[in-house]
């Protein structure tokens, strides 16, 4: 089948799904059984937050159903995700989706698993992480962009999750329409995180580390703003000289590790061979919750480590990157305006003393996690509310 005959037979396929769906996704009549929930998983890292909302509901109510999307091989299975083991069965083509009815899509991302008609099925927008970075110039983050709506201008989703609350409210004075959309729940995650915060000891003895210096771990994401292609390699030469007064902590994102632009050289290795010079390093298979907990400071870029830091309670610097990067209503933009920005890596010294010693940076902390925070409990109720109003709306 060649290349023009295989896309007219896929549009035509998804086209004629579009209407099966819609005919067997008419009005709701009678007592229904548990309510099915699709969950789409269209790539690995969206794995943990489909779980975590899977988790928050009554398994006797619900019947989950996962399809995984093209961020996997096709014949991938449960097995090898953190679904396995879970009450969840797995859809493996678009024609079960298109011939099955469905009481609740949920996306992680602001994608849908196949066409369909508007209005047609509750769609439910949870997110990934907490949305810091802008592809309008800065006038919104991700979430809320041009992505976020239909070739109409209409949104994509009945409801969207934010963790923000800050944010919520900013949206809704902007425009009236995100009132009915829009839903502030806390970060899913705030609570765990509240909890390991207080275990700071704990996972610096787990680390080996010793309490008598202050730790500065140092979280960069990828591509040439993040924070080691900013900072360069004079970062690692100032951490030698300060080694004596800090213990210092490295980690980078998996992606620094092999080249993905030819125009931009990974710094993966070099942050490895930090280990040689008696530093430690985070490998990106670990897990980052000891190397924030064990932390005093931590030094990010735009990324969402920057606000799991926040919500760990610990003080913060940034490596500088421009402000259109990040949305005007992000917790990132705040903390740029509040806490310092290095632009060389030869600040650092100066910057850690004042972030160490002036008390209005623990003030402010404070009260940018109180942004994010929700309790386990909370959060799992907000989760309830919202998939019950979706479900019972048809």
């Amino acid at each position: 089948m060649n290349r023009w005959i295989k896309k007219k037979f896929l549009f035509a396929y998804k086209y004629t799904g579009k209407w099966i769906s819609r005919a067997v996704n008419g009005k709701r009549s009678g007592a229904r059984g548990p309510y099915r929930i699709l969950l789409y998983c269209n790539a690995s890292t969206m794995e943990e937050h489909l779980l975590n909302y899977m988790e928050q509901l009554e398994e006797e109510k619900y019947h989950f159903f996962v399809f995984l999307g093209d961020g996997y091989q096709k014949k991938s299975n449960l097995k090898s995700t953190l679904f396995s083991g879970k009450k969840a069965d797995q859809l493996h083509y678009l024609w079960q989706m298109f011939c099955r009815r469905w009481d609740l899509i949920v996306s992680a991302d602001l994608e849908h698993p196949f066409w369909m008609f508007p209005n047609t099925i509750p769609l439910l927008y949870i997110g990934h992480g907490i949305s810091n970075v802008s592809y309008d110039q800065g006038k919104t983050v991700y979430d809320y962009g041009p992505e976020c709506y239909d070739d109409k201008g209409q949104f994509l989703f009945d409801k969207m999750l934010e963790p923000n609350r800050r944010v919520a409210e900013l949206l809704y004075k902007s425009d009236e329409k995100f009132r009915e959309v829009v839903c502030p729940t806390g970060y899913r995650f705030a609570g765990r995180i509240g909890k390991e915060s207080e275990k700071s000891s704990f996972y610096r003895q787990k680390l080996g580390i010793s309490d008598e210096k202050p730790v500065i771990s140092f979280f960069g994401s990828w591509n040439r703003e993040s924070l080691f292609h900013v900072l360069g390699e004079n970062l690692f030469q100032v951490c030698d000289a300060l080694k004596g007064t800090y213990t210092f902590i490295f980690s980078i994102h998996p992606r620094e590790y092999k080249t993905y632009d030819k125009e931009i050289n990974p710094m993966g290795e070099q942050v490895e061979r930090q280990r040689e010079k008696g530093h430690m390093v985070r490998s990106p298979s670990e897990d980052w919750i000891p190397y924030i907990m064990a932390s005093d400071v931590v030094v990010s870029d735009y990324s969402t480590m920057m606000s799991l830091a926040i919500l760990a309670g610990k003080k913060v610097m940034l490596s500088d990157f421009p402000d259109e990067k990040i949305g005007v209503y992000s917790l990132g933009y705040q903390v740029k305006k509040t806490f310092p920005v290095l632009k060389d890596a030869s600040e650092l010294e100066d910057a850690l003393k004042q972030v160490l010693e002036l008390p209005v940076f623990d003030q402010m902390v404070e009260q940018f996690r109180q942004e994010l925070y929700v309790s386990v409990e909370d959060y799992q109720e907000k989760i309830r509310a919202v998939t019950k109003e979706m479900t019972d709306r048809r």
